[in-house]
This record gives C-alpha cells, sequence and structure tokens, in this order.
C-alpha cells in the first residue's frame, strides 16, 4: 500500500470513529429527553445569550471596561461566538460580522487582506504594509500571510473600527482585529475536540489544558491538527493540445503524475504554550510561545469567471511570441463555480529547475511561523502601572503554483520570511482626581525578504550563456529577483484623560513616528537577456531587468498622529461620543512582481546613451522615485452611541463616520507582465453609518441586527491609470464612452484617466440578521440553534473596468448544539454557507491572457461539520 493510500486510510478510520461517537451520543441523549422533559422544568438557557455590549468586558483602550462603556466603535466575538460556527479561520469573519472582510491571496497579493469599513491594502505588492493591524496576543502584524493561520483556544476577538492611533503597536489607519488566546487561571480544567466537515473529508483535533502548577505559576498546553483529505474546488485541468509550454517539438502537455484533483487539501498543525508568572500582587508576567505550519496543495483559490469571447468561449494564453493560443479545456458559462485550472509543469520543468528542492513535485502553499509574546505588568503603587509587551515572530511563506490559470506557462516558487522584533512601554495612572494619563513608546525592527524564480514566457531550456550565471543553466525560468528589506520603526505616544463632570470625560493623545526602510533589490537572472541578443534586438526592447541588475533604495517617513474623544455618560447604561482621529500607513518600497528595464533619462524622458552608443542603465537614485511610494494619511470624525435598555432586553450601537485619506496606496495590475503598480491616490473619502441591536424576545431567544452602509469615493485622483484595453478599439471590453476618458499623463507615464469623484471598493450595503434560541431540554441538557444570514450588495468596478465589480451574494449559517448543563460532553452540527451561494470576492483580468479575461478569487462553499467537546 502507498504511502498516500495508507495517509487516506488512517483519515477515513479518524473520520468514521468521529461520526459514529457523534451520532452515538447524539442518539442517546434524544432517547433519553422525553422522560427528562416531562419530569423537570426546562434548565435555564445556555450562557451565550446573556453576553451582549452591556456585559462584555473589552481592552480596546488597553484597560478592561465594559463594551458598553468604551468610547470607540467595536466588535466583539467570545469564546461562545467563536465557536457557533466553528470559526477556524479568521476568513470566516467576513460572514459573521458586517464591516469586516478578510481575504487569502497568492502572489503579489502577499498571502491575503484585511479589509474593514471598505478600507484595505489596495497597493497588491509585497513591500506594502496592511492598513489593517491584526493582532495576536499584543504583537501587530502587517502581513497578509497571517490570514493562513487558524482559530484555535481563543478567549475573544475584538475588531476596533476606524484609527486606531494609540493603542496597538503600529499606527492602524483603517483598523485592528485583535485575537487574545485564553490563559490558565487556579483551577485544573480543559478541553478536546474531534471535528469533521463533509465536503473537503477534513477530521480535526483541538484540544487546550490549564495546569495550576502552584500559587504563583500556572500553565497552558493548546493545540490543534487539520488533516483534510479532500477540498473545496475541483481542478479540471487535463492534458492540452496546441502550443507547448516550453519551446520544443511537443504539442500535447502531459499530465503530471503527481496532479491534483481537488484543492486545498490543507495540513496544519498549531500549538501554543502560555505560563503566568504571579510572584506578587504588584507584579505579573504572561510567556506565550505559539507556533504554526499549514501546507495545502496550491496557492489561492483564483479562477477563470469570464472569457473575452464571451459565454461560450475560452480564455487564452498569451505567450508574448506566438500570440494568442486558446484554452480548449475550459469553457466561460457565465456562472461561478468552485473550480480552478492549475495544470501541473512538466516533470522536465520540476527536473531542471535549479531553485527547487527534492520534494516539490507538485503545486503547494506552505507557511510557517514561530511567535513568542511576553507582557509584564508593574503596579508601581495604587496610583500607577508600567506594562511592557514584547514579542519575536519568525517566518517563511513558500509557494510553487502557476498564475494564468491556463497552459501552466506563469509558474513560480516563490515566497517571503523574515523575522520581527517588537517592544512596548506604557506607564498609565488610575489617581483619585480628575485627571489622568498614559504614555508609551514602541520600537520595531524587521527582516524580511522575497524570492522569485518565475517562469512567464515560454522559452524552453536556458542554454549556458556569458550574461548569467550557469547555475541557470537548462531551467525554464525566465528571470529570478530576489529582494531584502530592513525596517525600523519607532514611536512614541501619550494620553490625557480628563472627567469634567461625573458623567462626561474628555481624552486626547498623539503618536509621534519614524519609519525608516532600506531594501536591495537584485535580478540575479533574465533569460530574455540572451534571447534578445540572438535576434537581434536592442537591449531597450527587454522588458524586465538584466541579470545582475542591483538597486538599493530607501524610504524615511515621519508622521504625527492626533485623537481626541469626549464622551458623556447620559445614563449609566447609554454612552454617547464624538471622536477626532488621525492615523497613518507608512510610506514603502516596492518588491513588484517584476522588476523593470530602466534606463537614465534627461529632461524631456528620452533615455540617455554613451559615446559608444549603449544606453546607459539607471542608478539607484535613480530608480528610488519609480519604485518606493508615500504614506497615506487619514483624518477625520465619528459620532456614536451606545445604550442598553429595558434591563438589558434591548442593547445596541450607532455610529456615524467620515474619514479623509490622502496618498491613498493603490495598485492597478498589467496582464502582459502580471505585475502590480503601486499609485498614490491624491486623496479619498470613506463615510457612512454601522448599526448593531441586539434583543431577547424571550429568555430563551436572542435576536440580533447588524448594518452597514459605506461610501468610498475618490476626491481627487486625476492620473489614475488605465485599464487594460480602454482605448482599443478592438478589445472585448472597448466602450466608446470609456475610451473618451482614457487620456495621455502628463509626466508620459502612460495612459491615464481622472478618477476624482468616482466610487470605488467593494458591497457598499452589508447586512446580518440572526438569532439564537437556547432552551432547556430537561435538568441535564440544553439545546442551542443559531442561524445568521449575511448580505452584500454589488460591488463597484476597478477603475471602471467592465466585468470587474463582485456581484452580489447572500451568506447562510447556522448550527445546532446540544450540551450538558453540569456535564463534559457538547455535540454540534454546523453548516457555514448553507444555500451554497457560489461568489468571488475579488475580480482581476487574467495574468498574460486576452483583454476581457477575468479570473475571481472564490469564496467557500456549503461545509457541513459535526463536532464532539469533552471539558473538564
Amino acid at each position: 500500500m502507498t504511502k498516500r493510500a495508507t495517509e487516506h486510510k488512517r483519515a477515513r478510520r479518524l473520520a468514521g470513529r468521529v461520526l459514529t461517537g457523534t451520532a452515538g451520543a447524539l442518539l442517546l441523549t434524544s432517547a433519553s429527553l422525553p422522560a427528562g422533559a416531562q419530569d423537570a422544568p426546562p434548565a435555564p438557557p445556555a450562557p451565550e445569550a446573556r453576553r451582549t455590549i452591556d456585559t462584555v468586558m473589552v481592552s480596546a483602550r488597553k484597560t478592561e471596561e465594559r463594551a458598553i462603556d468604551t468610547p470607540v466603535a467595536l466588535a466583539v466575538m467570545d469564546e461562545a461566538q467563536i465557536q457557533r460556527y466553528n470559526t477556524t479561520d479568521i476568513t470566516q469573519l467576513t460572514s459573521q460580522l458586517p464591516g469586516v472582510e478578510v481575504n487569502k491571496a497568492s502572489g503579489g497579493g502577499a498571502g491575503g487582506n484585511f479589509i474593514i469599513r471598505g478600507i484595505g491594502r489596495q497597493a497588491s505588492d509585497y513591500g506594502a504594509d496592511q492598513p489593517v493591524a491584526f493582532v495576536l496576543d499584543g504583537f501587530s502584524f502587517t502581513r497578509g500571510h497571517m490570514s493562513s493561520v487558524g482559530f484555535f483556544d481563543v478567549e475573544n476577538v475584538q475588531v476596533l473600527k476606524g484609527p486606531q492611533t494609540l493603542f496597538f503597536g503600529k499606527n492602524s489607519p483603517a483598523g485592528v482585529i485583535a485575537v487574545t488566546s485564553v490563559s490558565p487561571d487556579d483551577e485544573f480544567e480543559g478541553f478536546a475536540r474531534v471535528s469533521y466537515e463533509f465536503r473537503a473529508e477534513d477530521p480535526s483535533l483541538e484540544f487546550g489544558v490549564s495546569i495550576p502548577v502552584n500559587e504563583k505559576l500556572a500553565i497552558r498546553v493548546a493545540g490543534r491538527g487539520q488533516f483534510m483529505q479532500g477540498g473545496y474546488y475541483k481542478n479540471t485541468s487535463s492534458d492540452l493540445v496546441g502550443l507547448p509550454r516550453n519551446l520544443g517539438l511537443e504539442t500535447t502537455y502531459p499530465t503530471n503524475p503527481n496532479q491534483f484533483t481537488e484543492t486545498p487539501k490543507t495540513k496544519q498543525f498549531v500549538g501554543r504554550l502560555t505560563a503566568v508568572f504571579t510572584p506578587s500582587d504588584s507584579f505579573d508576567a504572561t510567556l506565550k510561545i505559539f507556533g504554526a505550519d499549514s501546507r495545502d496543495n496550491d496557492a489561492g483559490a483564483a479562477a477563470v469567471i469570464a472569457c473575452a469571447d464571451g459565454i461560450g468561449g475560452s480564455p487564452y494564453q498569451n505567450t508574448g511570441f506566438f500570440g494568442l493560443v486558446k484554452d480548449p479545456t475550459q469553457v466561460c458559462d457565465g456562472k461561478i463555480r468552485w473550480r480552478r485550472h492549475s495544470t501541473q509543469p512538466t516533470e522536465e520543468w520540476l527536473a531542471t529547475n535549479p531553485t527547487l528542492d527534492d520534494n516539490d513535485t507538485h503545486y503547494f502553499n506552505h507557511f510557517r511561523n514561530f511567535l513568542t509574546t511576553l507582557e509584564m505588568n508593574w503596579r508601581i503603587n495604587d496610583d500607577l502601572e508600567l506594562t511592557s509587551v514584547s514579542g519575536y515572530w519568525d517566518y517563511k511563506q513558500r509557494e510553487l503554483t502557476q498564475y494564468d490559470y491556463t497552459y501552466g506557462v506563469v509558474a513560480s516558487k516563490q515566497g517571503e520570511g523574515g523575522h520581527s522584533f517588537t517592544s512596548e512601554l506604557r506607564l498609565r495612572s488610575d489617581y483619585d482626581g480628575p485627571v489622568n494619563f498614559m504614555i508609551g513608546g514602541f520600537y520595531e525592527d524587521m527582516f524580511r525578504d522575497l524570492n522569485a524564480p518565475v517562469q512567464i514566457f515560454p522559452l524552453g531550456p536556458a542554454p549556458s550563456s556569458p550574461f548569467y550565471d550557469s547555475f541557470y543553466d537548462g531551467s525554464f525560468l525566465t528571470y529570478h529577483q530576489y529582494w531584502k528589506n530592513n525596517i525600523t520603526s519607532w514611536s512614541i505616544f501619550a494620553e490625557m484623560r480628563w472627567d469634567i463632570t461625573d458623567t462626561l470625560e474628555l481624552s486626547g493623545g498623539v503618536r509621534y513616528t519614524e519609519d525608516e526602510r532600506k531594501a536591495n533589490g537584485k535580478q540575479l537572472f533574465n533569460r530574455l537577456d540572451q534571447f534578445f541578443g540572438l535576434l537581434g534586438l536592442p537591449e531597450t526592447a527587454n522588458p524586465f531587468a538584466h541579470s545582475g541588475t542591483e538597486y538599493n533604495l530607501n524610504r524615511r517617513f515621519t508622521n504625527t498622529s492626533p485623537q481626541a474623544t469626549l464622551s458623556w455618560k447620559a445614563t449609566p447604561d447609554i454612552l454617547l461620543y464624538a471622536s477626532y482621529k488621525t492615523g497613518y500607513q507608512a510610506a514603502g518600497i516596492s518588491n513588484p512582481g517584476t522588476i523593470g528595464n530602466f534606463y537614465s533619462k534627461d529632461q524631456n524622458g528620452a533615455i540617455r546613451y554613451d559615446v559608444n552608443g549603449n544606453p546607459i542603465r539607471a542608478t539607484s537614485e535613480e530608480v528610488n522615485p519609480i519604485l518606493t511610494f508615500d504614506g497615506s494619511t487619514v483624518k477625520g470624525f465619528e459620532l456614536g452611541v451606545k445604550g442598553s435598555f429595558f434591563d438589558g432586553i434591548l442593547t445596541g450601537d450607532l455610529a456615524l463616520y467620515r474619514m479623509k485619506y490622502s496618498d491613498l496606496q493603490v495598485a492597478v495590475f498589467n496582464p502582459v507582465t502580471t505585475n502590480f503598480t503601486v499609485q498614490n491616490a491624491a486623496a479619498a473619502v470613506n463615510k457612512g453609518v454601522e448599526a448593531n441591536l441586539y434583543m431577547y424576545a424571550t429568555d430563551e431567544l436572542q435576536l440580533r441586527l447588524s448594518a452597514q452602509y459605506n461610501d468610498l469615493k475618490y476626491v481627487s485622483f486625476p492620473e489614475a491609470q488605465c485599464y487594460a484595453g480602454q482605448a482599443d478599439p478592438s478589445a472585448s471590453n472597448y466602450r466608446p464612452e470609456l475610451a473618451a476618458l482614457c487620456g495621455f499623463s502628463s509626466s508620459g507615464t502612460g495612459r491615464v484617466q481622472d478618477m476624482s469623484g468616482e466610487n470605488y471598493g467593494g458591497a457598499p450595503f452589508q447586512i446580518n440578521a440572526g438569532f439564537t434560541y437556547d432552551i432547556g431540554l430537561s435538568n441535564d441538557w440544553n439545546l442551542s440553534l443559531s442561524g445568521d444570514v449575511n448580505h452584500r450588495t454589488k460591488g463597484r468596478e476597478t477603475i471602471r473596468q467592465p466585468g470587474t465589480a463582485v456581484g452580489a451574494r447572500t451568506i447562510i449559517n447556522a448550527s445546532l448544539r446540544v450540551s450538558q448543563v453540569d456535564g463534559p460532553w457538547e455535540f454540534a452540527l454546523m453548516c457555514s454557507n448553507c444555500a451554497n451561494e457560489r461568489y468571488v470576492y475579488s475580480i482581476q483580468d487574467k495574468p498574460l491572457g486576452k483583454t476581457g479575461d477575468l479570473t475571481g478569487q472564490l469564496g467557500l462553499p456549503r461545509l457541513v461539520t459535526i463536532q464532539s467537546t469533552y471539558r473538564w
């Protein structure tokens, strides 16, 4: 029996045990209910139903306070709510919280995108940070790869909306998603959980146990393992007949023996060790050591969703030298399907690629990371507390995949890795008088690299050449670039709070930041150097930087971000507040998908030549303004009200906001070079309203309703890039009225259009309606039934490009849970996207395709999970 067959057999055996155990327990429970139900009154509702805005404690201002007392627009999910729909992935927040979206991405997407109130990373470049900070146990991340880290043993998730200036490490211009894991207390307790999802044949195991070692020390060990045997999406690739993927005589692309039929087939292992040390009443320290290893059998979930030839047509591969080649195995039918097309590279491609490891036999995405955080609190006296939060993160991500979704011509093993150290020191006062303060400082030292060996044209094996190192002889690569980035950032911040009266508070603060970035980019190999030479073409015709090209770039950014909030407690359970907020997203150095072939130019934009007639290559100083981009700033106002009425029967909150972003970082994709160009839009405004309402219709029934309307508009963006084909009458997406808007840039950078006054972004309106019904079935058992509907309206087109507006979608989630009142067992049946709504969450040009060929990032289909939990 093969290794794969053995693993599959073990997984099915495990799944069978899960199914048998859960079904048996449910049958035994149901068999015992009628008699118990007749003999005893119903048990009280499950604890989940009474945790809303008037009782949940949050730390949005780095002090424990009720959510209803916090003058910040926020959403909170506690442990019970996280488990309601088996939230084991941060991307699942998208269908549970209006205004929040987390997406995974491959290639230049740097792992994924975090979006709050429509603001996310529009600059899809490895050199750009996320405007939404993801904070795990006090450590702030601005890299999208954290979207791949699984949830487990989580105490709560707090989503803070809008700019967050003072309390979460680096400034976050769009908001914060803060995840706090469970810490041990003074009791021995724990849980073990087994789950199985049917569609992807996905068993998982999770556990957590707290051990009080003595009165001063407690530890907790937790972990999760996922062993997916199938996937959410079918892979429809097969042998293709047509132009060879590599220059040669073959006309058929033989299927790789390691070809897979489903993806992602995730294997993930995550673990955490927590130690809480409390030697005295005045000091405590919490150490958390976290490690994760996740591997999928492909990167991303993009698929062709529209063809230039329309319904009934096929997508194209633009090979550059041989024209357009149609993919006969894919036909566009106007529908979104749970399938993608990942044609594997040939065995010869794998065998001759010098950048691959021995076990790289098919496409994959592999993310490994290690995180250590240490928080120490010293209560100097009754009035002062000093807090230190330090962390060290080491990570590496690599993906081997194709990016053209047809013939597999554009294939690469690329990814980033690095390490980061952060430290924050904060002193906070708690005097009896009306005035208190907080002051602190933050420091970050980070290194990250990008390694990208890419095949982008089918040029066949590279022969020996003086243009490049012999390391690449025989490979099918087109180019190989490598980037090293060093980031140093420090800031000081302070806040003053003044209790003007017992019910009126004024707080104000400011953060000053200095951020310095240095990057070294090298073009280690460019196959076109030798290819263009053989054809006798001028070197200026080469679109990519020559072999050996090296650039040393730098960018320095400073910012001062103030904020102020006036809050009024109209009653003990009603809060009104008005805030002025500012923030920033640091400037950056682009790590683009390809390094362009830059030459020195004169004041008229013409290429300069030396005395021998050879073009003069650009220096690092000349390239620096091309590959660097400015920081973005935001300022605006937020008005809000939070309240609890009728003794907690009805609670809710409402917020109105208007934020203006200056030098917003955006990117436009060039499908010819599969490259993103980072730009700074002059100004954009984000305004909207959001509301949340919770009501206990009865002691057993909780109703909830959340909604958000978001209006994003470019105030001034006079030189936005035209989309591909906008001014080309032969393009399938040509519209005369749009072509008239596309002119030439005054700076000679190409065709541009004025997007000033135009809306952009995703769904402007989102709504979530749901319920939880808790009832005691007997003295011993409770039943909890939950359902939620999340609806998003249609999004907007990207730079006016037809077909790029993401469609409306409605996602339905439901769960049924049976638990012992004072016993250890709990059993659940959960469904996400129950109606199997087919949708994509972003649309863009197909790389190296024909104008009008579009791809979309696929959402998750219907997933049905059963689960057994034992607590002690």
